[in-house]
């Protein structure tokens, strides 16, 4: 995939994001295909004053291929966590790229398939009780959490600080987990 990305250096132009700049809002025509090539980037779906995030995309990757490649509206919004680099390229040079090479038809395809697993994960979580969400999450993120506050936890699950609270009380009185200073800790594995 690396060689595919820098395959279209020569056809793009690398831009610049600070922190908190937005990419594009849900609604909004992609005009532009965006790589990832340096940083972060949060993908979240907005409901009146509420936000959900919804993915992370780190670098190197695709960003909202699929409603650039199909001319669709973006489903949600991009806004760049930390500072990031992104090569934008045009759609009709994107469009000859996918024409006239197969190698990069089959990582655009492959990234596609990657969102579509991102996809199925989302709807996975959102099928499940938050007990069971903060449980797989404690589970499968069990290296990151000495790093993580409970605010952060929560915005990762989309609920917030006080439902996570009233679920990882749950877990403390099962002697699931333990909490300091805002981090959390398992005592033995949940699942």
């Amino acid at each position: 995939m690396q060689n595919v990305f820098k395959m279209l250096y020569g056809v793009g132009h690398k831009r610049f994001y600070n922190n908190a700049e937005i990419l594009f809002f849900e609604g909004e025509m992609p005009k532009k295909l965006l790589v990832l090539l340096g940083g972060k980037v949060r993908i979240y779906k907005t409901n009146g004053a509420q936000e959900a995030t919804l993915h992370h995309i780190c670098a190197p990757s695709f960003i909202a291929e699929m409603p650039s490649f199909l001319g669709l509206a973006y489903p949600a919004s991009a806004v760049c966590v930390g500072e990031c680099e992104i090569l934008e390229i045009s759609l009709e040079v994107f469009k000859k790229q996918c024409i006239g090479d197969s190698e990069f038809c089959l990582s655009f395809i492959a990234s596609l398939c990657q969102k579509i697993k991102i996809l199925e994960s989302h709807i996975s979580r959102t099928s499940q009780s938050l007990r069971e969400r903060v449980e797989g999450f404690l589970q499968s993120h069990k290296s990151e959490l000495p790093h993580l506050t409970q605010r952060q936890i929560a915005q990762r699950l989309n609920t917030s600080p006080e439902s996570l609270s009233r679920v990882l009380k749950e877990l403390k009185e099962l002697g699931l987990v333990r909490t300091q200073k805002g981090k959390i800790a398992l005592i033995e594995s949940i699942i």
